[in-house]
């Protein structure tokens, strides 16, 4: 007898569809078709790295005999291969023949992985079954019950500062359902994306590929693009300086490293990333990330030891809180800060994009590299980076998410400010804690119902589970 208790695991439902990225290296897909469809099919293959075999009688369609002249696509006709018949010109057309034929075709050719039927006749049911009887999937325009496979509706983004394809591309499918709206909801998506989402994966492999530094075993820790992980923030022990890391603790300390930018950080950010900012962001060494940012006060003086610069004035800090996240949600006081008093800000990683997106250009704008063991590390980096410009005169702003004293270190900062001269201004924000049953519709109090709020984490300090 089956439980009835709840399930601690979702329940699959059918109706959906196995979508994979197939990459075509030394495969061949044999399309059955000449028409503009066809071509269509035969352009994404080229773009996917395989072999296109283009299986026709009669007319091409100017494209396939183009590619075919410059070599990309193998045109062959149906009339050279064994036991052919002229069933797609043919009133009558002999299936047997024609499905023979393709057998035997598929049988001297095992490279062939998909096969594409764009070109209709009364034969195409049993060219269907062949390809089945050899395990190879086919594709049937405009007959899903004869499909192993369909066509998600794709986009491939262009890199706007090379002006070239980029890696990155999107494809939605509606299984069937509705293939026009498929292509609308694919448009809906690339124009709701940041013009530089292509520079930013053109950034990211760049600092996957300098991350990885020639080491085959680091790919064993790297996550997928399937990661279904509902936080990439799991405990993590704390992460001992650089002297200290083996070669092997090193390579994935810095693939976690590489997940956590890709995750949190804002797009326009990640496409800009210099090769110099890249090797900062993987360093193991904290004071660099300190040093590398900051401009020293000039160092000179006149002959008769007599300073020539008047000293700067006293900086301040403010320690603000984002919200949950919306800049709908910021405080008058927390959208003053980011835009009219900043000379630096210095964000936590989990403060989106659009928040930071207020910040004028001309102000810096830090984001602490707090990565899976290397919170403690950030922290201190933070903190000393905000002394070190409030020093100079500067206006800092030590940017969190949500309230800054919840789980935001905010009293650890205040303690280590005030211990270096300066009393920071804590600016308070909306905690997700609050914030995230509201918009579920639960109140986190109510009389009768709930009489108190706790409010409690899982990571303890130094990455420990608590």
């Amino acid at each position: 007898m089956l439980s009835s208790a709840p399930s601690p695991y979702p329940a699959p439902v059918g109706g959906a569809s196995l979508l994979l990225t197939f990459k075509g290296l030394r495969n061949t897909i044999l399309i059955i078709g000449s028409d503009v469809l066809a071509a269509s099919r035969a352009f994404a293959a080229l773009e996917a790295g395989m072999q296109v075999i283009i299986l026709t009688r009669g007319l091409v369609c100017d494209e396939l005999r183009w590619r075919a002249d410059q070599r990309q696509v193998n045109l062959t006709d149906w009339d050279v291969l064994p036991s052919a018949s002229t069933s797609l010109l043919a009133s009558a057309p002999d299936t047997k023949a024609d499905a023979e034929s393709l057998s035997a075709f598929l049988a001297e050719n095992p490279s062939i992985s998909l096969v594409c039927i764009t070109t209709h006749t009364a034969d195409t049911p049993a060219l269907a079954r062949i390809c089945h009887a050899h395990n190879v999937p086919v594709n049937v325009t405009d007959l899903p019950a004869l499909c192993d496979f369909s066509f998600a509706a794709t986009h491939r983004f262009v890199d706007p500062s090379t002006g070239e394809q980029s890696a990155l591309q999107v494809g939605v499918t509606t299984n069937g359902e509705g293939c026009r709206l498929a292509g609308r909801v694919k448009r809906e998506i690339v124009s709701a994306l940041p013009k530089d989402v292509a520079g930013a994966v053109r950034q990211i492999g760049k600092l996957r590929r300098l991350a990885k530094n020639t080491d085959d075993e680091v790919g064993e820790c790297e996550e997928g693009e399937d990661s279904s992980a509902a936080t990439p923030n799991r405990p993590v022990p704390g992460w001992r300086n650089s002297a200290a890391e083996s070669k092997d603790e090193s390579s994935r300390r810095r693939m976690k490293w590489v997940a956590q930018v890709s995750e949190y950080w804002p797009i326009l950010r990640l496409a800009s990333m210099s090769e110099d900012d890249m090797k900062l962001i993987l360093s193991g060494d904290s004071s660099q990330t300190t040093s590398s940012y900051l401009v020293q006060s000039p160092d000179e003086s006149s002959l008769h030891n007599l300073t020539l610069f008047p000293p700067p004035k006293k900086g301040r800090i403010l320690l603000v809180g984002s919200g949950p996240g919306h800049p709908s949600l910021l405080t008058i006081a927390t959208h003053n800060a980011l835009t009219k008093y900043a000379d630096l800000v210095l964000s936590d990683k989990l403060v989106p994009a659009a928040v930071l997106a207020l910040i004028p250009e001309t102000v810096e704008v830090r984001i602490a590299r707090k990565f899976p063991g290397n919170a403690e590390g950030a922290q201190s980096e933070m903190m000393d980076a905000a002394v070190e410009a409030a020093r100079r005169g500067l206006t800092v702003v030590r940017l969190k998410q949500g309230d800054p004293v919840v789980y935001g270190r905010a009293g650890e900062e205040v303690l280590f400010f005030r211990a270096h001269g300066f009393e920071p201004l804590v600016v308070p924000g909306v905690s997700s804690a609050l914030a995230a049953p509201i918009f579920a519709g639960i109140p986190v109090t109510q009389r009768g119902v709930a009489e108190s709020v706790v409010v409690c984490t899982g990571v303890g300090r130094q990455g420990k589970e608590v």
